[in-house]
């Protein structure tokens, strides 16, 4: 058991020592109080645009990411979608991080693209974290996807050159390091104790080897020693009792009876003394029930009511001397012997003691063989093994409690990346911009303005209308009235992929009695919001929800009474035959489209009337591609641009021109001799109903502008 006590002693002595230094390096120089483990800061150039890393580098989540960049100019530090920085940086030349190596070992790539001008990072939204203005630094807690680190400068441009440090903060590391630091020491104390623990085995074997048992006074037995042969008679005892240790027990000692009285014999002369030589006690080989039993109170203290049974022993007495002992032994019985024994007399008898009440013994006792697994050594040395084994798993349970959630779990999302196009408060600093700008623009008629904040079909209408304003009202004595869309309910559907959308539906500050329903769309990553659909539905118009709203699967258009495409071709022909068309059964109008078509009926009927005119047609074509999006009813939001061109035909012989009206500001005072034209440009909201419901499709809203006119 010493040679498994020292190995046991040496391995958990190594383990200590290890976890000791490990946890003694993690506490106070690679974490720290904060709980952050850091890279030494490491510098990066890039010719290109940025310097970015790679999404697998960032492949766990849970933990907080600290990033700080120092440069000679004013750096961006940003973290995104891999979705919308892939988009961002497309065909740019940029540095990539693709592996880590710790402490602070980085593998890059550069690829190559164009060194254009970007979209200065601060003006997007999608960044999930980003440095503040005049800061160089983040924090972001991790999340599950694919995200990527960006450094680039903040305004857009080439060349960026910057020092940056990385650092992941993780709860409770640093008290799981102290933990750790305490347990290699406890574990290190614990090792050296058991290498270094002396048992005491060699000096409890002398000691058994020599031990006395003593008994009470009144039940001494004589130690005997012997007598030298012929220094007396041949009836003499060969042992007497040793007048130096009377007290001393052996265990090969008899009992004597008392002795029937002796008659006194002749004086004879004394024969010289001889030293006496002491029996030591023989040496005892004993088993543990024996040990027990010599250990029992019968034997060690006094007052005991029972004392062993003497041995009995048949052996030559001789006495040399005269002894005169009084002795009291009690043993299972009682026995008294009271004798005097003179020097003159020898006696040579055989006798067998036995004591008053003595139980006979015919059997010989033999030693009891205990196992060595039920020794008490072996139990001892068991139970040791079993303390340390239940401290090593109590710590080791008590660092794997303490410790849990410490490792970082990895990214589990494995399908592609999507998200909401944009978030509420995103969209709705969006909407706040647009009003802001949009008063502008419309104040001073800046076409280029407004280009900023608005995409096609709702740029067109807006370009012509500032033509026609400039045309009719060159004073600006006619200026629209600054307007704020309020109130905007925000419907984003997820994306996967640019361009992204949301729809709002708002209030208007200058028109109570209408509601603006509108597409924002985002064409790249490194583009801004633009408002690209925008009509206006009277109030009385029930509008879908746009909550929940997302955008169409192939499972989402087959459920649609119509697919929008044909929609767009039906609404068209419904709008070119006028009310009494094949196609105005698929409709339900809207008041907007009724008024609409009644004042067209009116136009041509008036313009036919004329006598240069020779015949007006009114031709309606769909333009683009809807634009749809399912709401949470199941029904379909679409948004479709049609084109509308008003023709007449001159009278032979005639000529024509167009000398009032908006048309002024796109043709003005020329003659034409075959025909005049009106091109107008048409938004279209409308609901396409599943077709379980039966119902046909709602007209919401439609918006005309007139964007040109001409003739040939």
């Amino acid at each position: 058991m010493r040679f498994a006590r020292i190995t046991l002693g040496l391995l958990l002595s190594l383990a200590g020592l290890v976890a000791t230094v490990a946890g003694a390096v993690a506490a106070f120089w690679l974490v720290g109080p904060d709980n952050t483990i850091s890279t030494p800061s490491r510098e990066f150039a890039s010719s290109g645009l940025a310097v970015v890393t790679a999404p697998t580098l960032l492949d766990r989540h849970g933990p907080t990411l600290h990033v700080s960049a120092s440069g000679d100019k004013p750096l961006f530090v940003g973290i995104g979608q891999d979705l919308d920085v892939r988009d961002y940086l497309a065909g740019s030349a940029h540095t990539q991080l693709i592996r880590f190596e710790p402490p602070g070992t980085f593998g890059t790539q550069d690829l190559r693209g164009r060194n254009g001008k970007l979209t200065p990072p601060g003006q997007l939204d999608w960044w999930v974290a980003q440095s503040a203005t005049g800061s160089q630094s983040l924090s972001w807690p991790m999340q599950d996807g694919r995200y990527e680190v960006v450094v680039m400068n903040a305004d857009g441009t080439p060349a960026v050159g910057a020092h940056v440090s990385f650092g992941v903060q993780v709860h409770r590391l640093f008290g799981i390091c102290l933990l750790v630091l305490g347990a290699g020491v406890l574990v290190l104390a614990l090792g050296l104790a058991l290498m270094f623990r002396r048992r005491k085995v060699a000096v409890a074997a002398d000691a058994e080897a020599t031990t006395e048992i003593p008994l009470p006074v009144t039940s001494r037995i004589p130690v005997l020693v012997p007598v030298a042969a012929g220094t007396s008679d041949d009836n003499e005892p060969a042992y007497r009792v040793s007048p130096f240790a009377p007290e001393r027990v052996s265990p090969f000692a008899t009992t004597q009876p008392k002795p029937p009285a002796a008659k006194p014999k002749p004086a004879v002369a004394a024969p010289a003394p001889i030293k006496p030589t002491p029996v030591p006690a023989a040496p005892m080989f004993m088993s543990a029930a024996a040990v027990a039993r010599a250990k029992s109170p019968a034997l060690i203290g006094a007052g005991a009511s029972q004392q062993p049974e003497p041995p009995r022993y048949a052996e030559p007495v001789d006495r040399t001397e005269p002894v005169e002992p009084t002795e009291t032994v009690q043993s299972t019985g009682t026995v008294q012997h009271t004798e005097t024994i003179e020097r003159t007399e020898t006696i040579e008898r055989t006798e067998t003691i036995e004591p008053a009440e003595t139980v006979e013994r015919s059997e010989a006792v033999e030693p009891e063989t205990v196992p060595l697994a039920a020794s008490p050594e072996f139990e001892k040395s068991d139970e040791a093994v079993r303390r340390t084994a239940a401290l090593l798993a109590s710590g080791a349970l008590l660092l794997t409690t303490t410790s849990c959630g410490l490792m970082p779990p990895k990214n589990s999302l494995s399908a592609p990346d999507s998200r909401p196009a944009v978030t509420l408060a995103d969209a709705q600093a969006v909407v706040q911009r647009y009003n802001q700008l949009n008063n502008q623009a419309n104040r001073t008629r800046d076409a280029k303005l407004s280009a900023t904040i608005e995409g096609n079909p709702t740029l067109a209408q807006t370009q012509a209308g500032f033509v026609i304003g400039r045309k009719l009202d060159a004073a600006g004595k006619d200026i629209s009235k600054p307007f704020s869309y309020t109130d905007p309910e925000i419907g984003a559907p997820q994306f996967a992929s640019y361009p992204m959308r949301f729809v709002v539906s708002s209030g208007i500050s200058n028109a109570p009695g209408n509601r603006q329903l509108g597409v924002w769309q985002r064409q790249n990553a490194g583009s801004p919001w633009l408002l690209t659909h925008s009509v206006y539905p009277p109030k009385g118009v029930e509008l879908p929800s746009v909550d929940g709203m997302r955008t169409p699967e192939k499972s989402d258009l087959s459920k649609l009474q119509s697919q929008p495409a044909t929609v767009a071709k039906d609404l068209a022909a419904y709008l070119t035959g006028g009310p009494n068309a094949p196609q105005s059964k698929l409709f339900t109008p809207s008041p907007a489209l009724s008024s609409f078509l009644k004042l067209r009926a009116t136009s041509k009927a008036n313009d036919t009337a004329e006598p240069y005119i020779a015949s007006v047609t009114d031709a309606f074509a769909a333009s683009g591609e809807p634009l749809t999006f399912i709401t949470s009813s199941g029904d379909a939001l679409v948004f479709l641009t049609l084109t509308e061109q008003y023709l007449q035909r001159v009278e032979p012989g005639s000529n024509a021109y167009w000398t009032s009206g908006e048309a002024t500001a796109f043709s003005s005072m020329v003659k034409y001799t075959q025909s005049l034209h009106q091109d107008y440009l048409h938004q279209v909201a409308l609901v396409i109903p599943a077709k379980s419901t039966g119902e046909a499709v709602r007209v919401l809203s439609i918006d005309p502008q007139l964007i040109g006119a001409g003739g040939a």
